[in-house]
């Protein structure tokens, strides 16, 4: 595993920004797209703390779509686990070597697209009593989108060509764990449909309400809890993709399709070949259960589990980046009918 540069995503006094060593700014620059950099968090105290009392415990930082991690670091003080698109610093016991500033290492592969991305981290001091949800001052999230807000996500610049995996693979989530808890973004709210608040529609993704507005209803509890695994393959002069989806209603048939963009972007377009040209296959690549027929869909099983295959006689460009799986529009009156159900980030 080639390593190109190392960079420190850091911080000044209370701020948890991107830097490049050694100079300070704002933005990690230089990363290059599909490469894989040793990143170093470095994680403030609050100033003037009591470092006995209130220390960091945890940091957890949070990958966004097209970033892959490939290792944590550990060291005296901290051991750490990982998955694909986030890691988790915890301090040892017995620990009692507390810094004003922590540094956590992290081997992290850069996306395909060039773009500034936010790595949302939270912060975990000795003194947080457990209770869930975490709350300031004991915890300290920094997701906030702008480098001037008080609590700015760490942000990566990543340069150089788009690049496309050869092999791509992802795991689908149900819808309302796409969001996050993040802030609902621009277009989403613009999309409310009539007889619905903003905030209604960006919970239905997962996203926070828009600042100001009202606390949306609680979930109805109906949502399917869509699961399972997607790959894409770009081979000579074809495009494959293969899923397997469990969470699904029994004997149901649901459309499913690769888009462009990430699973981020809810309202993202299906991908076309020829952005000009027809919808749906062959310009499109739809996922079926059904050899042979690529517009059958996705017909579930009485366990509701369900594969699928495509296949496309052209390469995917790098812009192919998620698979989403729609429900069957049975309800004319409900204004997500024949919404979007689950996503599966290809990374």
């Amino acid at each position: 595993m080639k390593r190109q540069r190392r960079f420190v995503i850091g911080a000044a006094l209370a701020a948890l920004v991107a830097t490049t060593a050694p100079v300070s700014a704002h933005v990690t620059v230089g990363v290059q797209t599909l490469k894989v950099f040793r990143m170093t968090y470095r994680a403030p105290a609050e100033p003037a703390t009591d470092l006995a009392n209130h220390h960091t415990n945890k940091m957890v930082v949070t990958f966004p779509a097209g970033f892959k991690v490939k290792k944590c670091v550990k060291d005296a003080d901290f051991t750490c686990s990982f998955t694909v698109s986030s890691v988790t610093w915890t301090r040892r016991a017995g620990s009692t070597n507390f810094e004003d500033v922590n540094y956590f290492d992290v081997d992290v592969r850069t996306p395909g697209i060039r773009g500034t991305y936010l790595t949302p981290a939270l912060q975990i001091y000795s003194d947080d009593d457990g209770v869930d949800p975490c709350t300031e001052p004991t915890c300290v999230f920094w997701k906030q989108p702008n480098t001037t807000d008080p609590r700015p996500a760490p942000q990566i610049r990543v340069n150089g060509p788009d690049k496309a995996p050869q092999v791509a693979r992802g795991t689908f989530k149900p819808l309302s764990e796409l969001g996050s808890g993040t802030p609902c973004p621009a277009d989403v709210i613009a999309s409310t449909p009539p007889g619905m608040t903003p905030a209604e529609h960006c919970s239905h993704f997962g996203f926070d309400p828009p600042a100001g507005s009202e606390p949306p209803p609680p979930p109805s509890g109906d949502e399917l809890d869509v699961r399972g695994t997607a790959k894409l393959v770009r081979s000579g002069h074809h495009t494959t993709v293969e899923v397997h989806v469990t969470g699904l209603e029994a004997g149901k048939t649901y459309m499913a399709h690769l888009h462009e963009g990430t699973c981020a972007n809810v309202l993202s377009a299906h991908y076309k070949n020829d952005l000009a040209g027809p919808d749906g296959p062959p310009n499109e690549l739809w996922p079926s259960s059904k050899k042979g027929d690529p517009t059958a869909g996705l017909t579930a099983n009485s366990k509701g589990v369900v594969d699928g295959f495509g296949r496309a006689n052209w390469v995917a460009r790098p812009t192919a980046r998620a698979i989403w799986i729609h429900e069957p529009p049975t309800d004319p009156s409900d204004p997500h009918a024949h919404a979007r159900i689950g996503c599966a980030d290809l990374i």
